[in-house]
């Protein structure tokens, strides 16, 4: 998937927000970001108040939202988690014992080409 005009249409958003390429492993990461964390990793990177998190944070991300049974969370809004499930995008509210997931879009790409 093509990620720069996310992160063009992201910088442009807010000019404080910062991408950097990443040659790091990236095991672990579903295939469908791991393009847009080896191209563009979000450094520091909140858009309509979604924050996403660098590769060097993702581990302890998956750690703090263990509970959900998730694929991948990859970002929050307002501290509600944002993940992967099943190749579909999700939300769900934080500190809920048994939260209901709201699907945001059927797949990464859609999700990323809509959020601006």
């Amino acid at each position: 998937m093509e990620f720069s005009k996310f992160v063009e249409k992201a910088v442009l958003y807010d000019k404080r927000n910062v991408f950097s390429k990443y040659e790091g492993s990236l095991n672990g990461l579903p295939e469908v970001l791991q393009d847009f964390y080896r191209e563009s990793n979000p450094i520091d990177v909140e858009v309509n108040n979604v924050r996403f998190y660098s590769v060097e944070y993702l581990v302890d991300l998956q750690a703090e939202y263990s509970y959900l049974n998730a694929q991948f969370v990859f970002a929050t809004c307002n501290g509600d988690p944002i993940f992967i499930h099943d190749g579909h995008v999700y939300i769900a509210p934080h500190g809920v014992k048994f939260p209901r997931w709201e699907m945001l879009a059927p797949t990464v790409e859609t999700y990323f080409g809509e959020l601006i």
